[in-house]
C-alpha cells in the first residue's frame, strides 16, 4: 500500500449514478455499536475475538494522567512490557502514560501476573476494564497478549480515547501458532522480519519459523564455512538483534537449516559433500533449482554429517532463546532416486538397513541427537516416510512439521505435531496469486472449512509462506498475499470454531488494522484501521450485470473475490461512490484491483471524492496507482463526510474504458 502523487482531472455529473445497495448484512460480531440504555457493553473489536466478554456500562477513558502501574511483585517481569504499552499509547493515542509500581487508580492501566479463573494456559489473561484497566495475565506472555487487546480496543472505538467497560477473560485454543517465513529462497530485510513480528504480536500470534537456507541462499553467517554463505544474508548481531527483539513482543523465533536437500548453493561451495550420483544431485522433479546439481548433500558421509553438526552448533549459539532448531529434511528424492544412486544403495548394505530409506532417518536422528546436545528440541518437515518404506522411524521426542496431510494421523504416531498444511495454510504467491490456482490461500474456505483439530499431540498450526519464484518480485507484493491469511489463523488457533462466513471476520480485520509502529510512508502495514461496512451502501456511474455480476455493492461486501465492473458498453470516467450511513471524520481510502488476475478495469489514474450530501462533490486527492493486484492506501487530510468517491480516471488495461473495484475502504480518523 502507498500513497500517490496527486493528480487534477474534470468531474462527471452525480446525477448518473446508478444507486445500489451493499450485499451483505454484518452480524454482532462487528461489535462497535454502542449499547443502548441499560443494555451491557459489547464486545470491542478485536482479532482474535475474544473468547469470554462480560460487558458492563459505561467506558474507560484514556488521559493525559493515565499512569502504567506494574504490580511490586511483577516489576522485574513486567518492566519491558509496560515500556513497549507506553510508546505504543504515544504513537496511536498521543499518550504516553508514566511507568510507576504501585496499586492503580481511576483511568490507570494496573499490569500484573497472577491468577486468571475461567481461562487455561501460561498465555491467559483477564482485562478488566472499569474504573481503571486492570490487567492480569498468568504469565508474561498473557500480559503482552492483553496490552494487543487493550491498543485494538482504543483504536476501534467508536469514541477517541476510551473503550466500552466491560471483562475479558481470553486464552488460546492452541500453544504454536504463528507462520513460517521463506528467507532461504528470497532475502527479506531486517525491518520487515521485525514488522512480522510486530504483526504476529498484534494478533497474539507467538511464532515465527525462519527457513533460512535454501537451494539458492545460506543466510547465516558462518565464522568456520564462510564460503557458504549468500551475498545476501544476516550477521549473528542481526539474528541475536531479532531475538531479542522477538523477545520483547513474546513471540519465539524457531530457525530452519533445510538438510541435506535443498543444498545446491552448498554443495557448489563444497562439492565434495554433495552426492555425485545424477539421481540425488540432480532429481528429475518440479522444484526450482534442482535442475542446477548438487542438490542433496551426501548424508551417507562422515565429513557431511560432522559438517551438518557444525552448522547447527553454530545456529544453536545465535539462537540462544529459542527452545528449538529446525533441521529441513524434506524433499529428498525419493526411493527411485535413491536407489538409483550407488554410494547411498552401498551405505544402506553396509549399515544392513532393509531399506534405503532408512539412511535419511539415521541422518535426521543423527543431526537431532546434536540439536539435544545444544539444550534444543529438533523439528523437522514431514518427509522421510512419504512413498517409502522405512524400518526405523525419527526419534518421538522430535517435533514434526506436517505438510503433505493434516496433522492428526502424524499425532496419532505419537509425535507432537504442528499443522503446515499445503493447501489450505500454503501461501506461495510465485506458483498461484488468484484464487483457484496452486499456492493461493483461499480465506474463504480455510475460514470457514479447515478443521484446526484439537488433539492431544497438535501442537498448533502454522501459514506456510514460501518464496519460490518470488526472487524478483518487490517485499511488498510478496507481503500482501500473507495479510489475510496470517489473521485467519491467528483468529482460528485463538477461538473461533469452522462454520462461519468469513466475511464479517474480514470488517473486524479492516477496523483492527495493523500493528504499531505504522510507517512514516511506504507500502506494509500503514492501515491504521477502517471504518466497518456495515450499513454501507453503494452506487456507480454504470454496472455490468449481463457479462458479469459487476453490481456496485460488490465493492463494499468485505469479499476480496468479488468487484464492481462498469458498464463494458461505457466510457471512462467512471465513479464508485459509498454513503457510509452518517457523517464520519475519515483520513483516507484504501482501493483493492480485481483479484481473479484480469487487468481490464484495474485503475491507473483516479481522484477521491467527498460529499455531504451525494450530490455536491468535493476533490482530496489524486494521484496513480501502480500496475498490480495489491492494494492501496490513499491518505487525505482528516475530513468529516458521509459520502466517498473513488473516480476513476484512466485504466492499465490496453482499452482504456473500464474501471474495476475489488473492494473500497475508507480510512477512520480520529
Amino acid at each position: 500500500m502507498m500513497s500517490r502523487p496527486a493528480r487534477r482531472s474534470r468531474l462527471r455529473p452525480a446525477s448518473l449514478l446508478v444507486p445500489v445497495v451493499a450485499g451483505v448484512l454484518l452480524g454482532a460480531t462487528l461489535g462497535a455499536p454502542a449499547a443502548r440504555a441499560g443494555e451491557a457493553n459489547p464486545a470491542p473489536v478485536t482479532v482474535p475475538s475474544l473468547r469470554s466478554w462480560q460487558g458492563g456500562h459505561g467506558s474507560w477513558e484514556l488521559t493525559p494522567r493515565t499512569r502504567i502501574v506494574i504490580a511490586p511483585s511483577a516489576v522485574a517481569e513486567l518492566r519491558t512490557t509496560a515500556r513497549l504499552l507506553a510508546g505504543e499509547l504515544d504513537a496511536q493515542e498521543g499518550v504516553r502514560p508514566r511507568i510507576v509500581s504501585g496499586t492503580p487508580r481511576a483511568h490507570d492501566i494496573g499490569l500484573k501476573v497472577g491468577d486468571v479463573p475461567g481461562a487455561a494456559g501460561s498465555e491467559a489473561y483477564r482485562l478488566a476494564l472499569e474504573d481503571a484497566a486492570r490487567l492480569t495475565g498468568a504469565s508474561r506472555a498473557g500480559v503482552i497478549h492483553g496490552t494487543r487487546t487493550l491498543l485494538q480496543a482504543l483504536r476501534t472505538s467508536p469514541r477517541a480515547h476510551s473503550i466500552a467497560r466491560g471483562t475479558a477473560t481470553d486464552w488460546p485454543l492452541f500453544g504454536d501458532r504463528g507462520q513460517m517465513l521463506d528467507v532461504g529462497r528470497k532475502y527479506f530485510p531486517v525491518d520487515y522480519l521485525k514488522q512480522q513480528i510486530r504483526q504476529s504480536a498484534w494478533y497474539k500470534l507467538n511464532t515465527f519459523h525462519l527457513h533460512l537456507s535454501d537451494w539458492n541462499g545460506y543466510r547465516i553467517e558462518s565464522a568456520k564455512y564462510p564460503e557458504i554463505v549468500a551475498e545476501q544474508h544476516y550477521t549473528k548481531r542481526e539474528l541475536r538483534d531479532l531475538e531479542d527483539y522477538a523477545e520483547r513482543y513474546g513471540v519465539t523465533i524457531v530457525p530452519e537449516i533445510d538438510l541435506p536437500g535443498h543444498s545446491v548453493d552448498i554443495g557448489t561451495a563444497k562439492p565434495e559433500l554433495a552426492f555425485s550420483c545424477e539421481s540425488m544431485a540432480r532429481p528429475d522433479t518440479s522444484w526450482e533449482g534442482s535442475d542446477l546439481g548438487h542438490w542433496t548433500l551426501d548424508y551417507t558421509k562422515p565429513a557431511t554429517r560432522a559438517f551438518a553438526r557444525d552448522l547447527v552448533g553454530e545456529v544453536a549459539d545465535i539462537f540462544r532463546k529459542s527452545p528449538y532448531l529446525h533441521i529441513g529434511t524434506d524433499e529428498v528424492p525419493l526411493e527411485a532416486a535413491q536407489k538409483a544412486c550407488p554410494e547411498l544403495v552401498a551405505h544402506q548394505k553396509a549399515k544392513g538397513y532393509p531399506y534405503v530409506g532408512d539412511v535419511l532417518v539415521a541422518f535426521i536422528n543423527d543431526l537431532d541427537q546434536a540439536v539435544r546436545d545444544h539444550g534444543k528440541t529438533t523439528q523437522v518437515w514431514q518427509w522421510w516416510d512419504y512413498r517409502q518404506p522405512t524400518s526405523i522411524t525419527p526419534d518421538k521426542r522430535i517435533v514434526v512439521n506436517e505438510w503433505l496431510s493434516s496433522p492428526e494421523g502424524r499425532a496419532a504416531k505419537g509425535y507432537r505435531t504442528i499443522g503446515t498444511q499445503d493447501g489450505p495454510l500454503y501461501v506461495s504467491p510465485g506458483f498461484g496469486a488468484t484464487p483457484g490456482s496452486y499456492g493461493f490461500f483461499d480465506i474463504r474456505t480455510t475460514y470457514r472449512d479447515y478443521a484446526f483439530t484439537q488433539r492431544d499431540g497438535i501442537l498448533g498450526y502454522r501459514v506456510a509462506r514460501w518464496s519460490d519464484h518470488t526472487q524478483t518480485f518487490p517485499v511488498s507484493w510478496v507481503d500482501y498475499f500473507a495479510r489475510r491469511p496470517l489473521a485467519v489463523v491467528a483468529e482460528r488457533t485463538w477461538a473461533t470454531p469452522a462454520g462461519s462466513d468469513v466475511r464479517p471476520f474480514l470488517d473486524r480485520y479492516d477496523q483492527v488494522g495493523d500493528a504499531l509502529p505504522l510507517p512514516a510512508s511506504g507500502d506494509i502495514a500503514d492501515n491504521p484501521g477502517m471504518l466497518s461496512q456495515d450499513g454501507w451502501t453503494a452506487t456507480a456511474t454504470s454496472q455490468e450485470t449481463t457479462g458479469e455480476p459487476g453490481h456496485a455493492s460488490r465493492a463494499v461486501d468485505n469479499d476480496p473475490y468479488t468487484h464492481w465492473h462498469s458498464d463494458y458498453s461505457a466510457a471512462l470516467p467512471q465513479q464508485l461512490s459509498v454513503d457510509l450511513g452518517r457523517e464520519q471524520l475519515i483520513s483516507g481510502i484504501r482501493y483493492m484491483p480485481r483479484q481473479d488476475g484480469g487487468t481490464n478495469g484495474r485503475v491507473k489514474a483516479y481522484e477521491v471524492l467527498v460529499s455531504d450530501d451525494g450530490a455536491t462533490w468535493r476533490k482530496v486527492a489524486t494521484g496513480t496507482f501502480p500496475n498490480d493486484r495489491t492494494e492501496y492506501v490513499v491518505p487525505v487530510a482528516p475530513v468529516t463526510a458521509r459520502h466517498v468517491a473513488l473516480r476513476a480516471l484512466s485504466e492499465h488495461g490496453d482499452q482504456n474504458r473500464f474501471a474495476a473495484v475489488a473492494e473500497l475502504d475508507v480510512v477512520r480518523g480520529r
